[in-house]
């Protein structure tokens, strides 16, 4: 399973999703998903501003952000999760089937996510 990176410019609101509210600040956010062989799917449908349903978290970020791009790792989402711990992140946002990673979503300067991306791809 690969995971990936989408990058989204975010303008600065609350997020409520059952009842728990994700406060976002302006700037640039960095989420994390998995995906098997249809990333190109899932990633569309983040891409997307029309959702007939909100299923995951992801999905309630167009609500406040704009998707940028996205990068497809050969690393697992856990993994790639752990390596963004050092950014700042939305504490609980995509990680409940995660019971290692405090986010999935991380507020990035977008030369130093870049920089560990390159990283991890070495």
């Amino acid at each position: 399973m690969k995971g990936y990176i989408i990058v989204f410019n975010c303008k600065k609101g609350d997020l409520i999703i059952k009842s728990k509210i994700f406060p976002i600040q302006e700037g640039y956010y960095a989420y994390v998903g998995s995906c098997g062989l249809y990333c190109d799917k899932r990633i569309s449908r983040h891409f997307s501003k029309e959702k007939r349903k909100k299923h995951w978290h992801i999905d309630y970020l167009s609500e406040l952000c704009e998707p940028l791009f996205a990068i497809i790792l050969p690393q697992q989402e856990k993994e790639i999760a752990k390596l963004l711990s050092e950014f700042d992140y939305v504490k609980g946002f995509g990680s409940t089937d995660d019971n290692e990673n405090p986010s999935h979503l991380f507020r990035v300067s977008l030369i130093s996510l870049l920089n560990l991306i390159r990283g991890i791809s070495e």
